[in-house]
């Protein structure tokens, strides 16, 4: 895994399964379930409309009892190849909500996915950058990157023993 040293976030993980397998377990609700969000945490999605202008809402259940929600806007669907879609994080309803953590955030991050072969196996690259944030949102999304990257490493290991799983 590799993140960019600038003020965006991105990560570049090799799978060991083909575009098509790793495609879906991004863009398969129930799939999607098995291995996104932080490690410990369990999963639910909600809503998934995969088609620009379509909502993927989710509800992640910490072990402490805890409820975050993710909320994703697409913007781009090419299969195998590309996601793009407005990432926040959520409220019950699927709206767009503030950090649950406190202090300023980006209310939105533009996502960007990309998923390339590579002889048997997949590249895949995450790419975020803040949508219209505050000089103060950029500075605390750039100083989150360090923790993003522990977060994605988590999801991402998750990802790795899910499509283990499906050979």
């Amino acid at each position: 895994m590799t993140a960019d040293p600038g003020s965006d976030f991105v990560v570049t993980r090799l799978f060991r399964a083909p575009p098509q397998r790793v495609w879906d377990a991004w863009t398969r609700p129930e799939m999607l379930a098995q291995w996104f969000g932080p490690k410990g945490v369990t999963t639910t999605v909600l809503r998934h409309e995969l088609h620009p202008g379509g909502l993927l809402h989710a509800r992640m259940d910490r072990p402490d009892g805890g409820t975050m929600y993710a909320r994703f806007l697409y913007r781009e669907v090419t299969p195998p190849a590309r996601l793009v879609w407005a990432h926040a994080f959520g409220d019950a309803a699927g709206n767009a909500a503030p950090s649950p953590f406190g202090g300023p955030w980006p209310l939105e991050l533009l996502a960007t996915v990309t998923f390339e072969p590579a002889g048997a196996a997949t590249r895949v690259t995450l790419h975020w950058t803040p949508i219209e944030a505050t000089p103060e949102e950029r500075a605390a999304f750039t100083a989150a990157i360090p923790s993003m990257e522990g977060g994605w490493g988590g999801s991402f290991d998750q990802l790795d023993q899910f499509l283990a799983g499906m050979e």
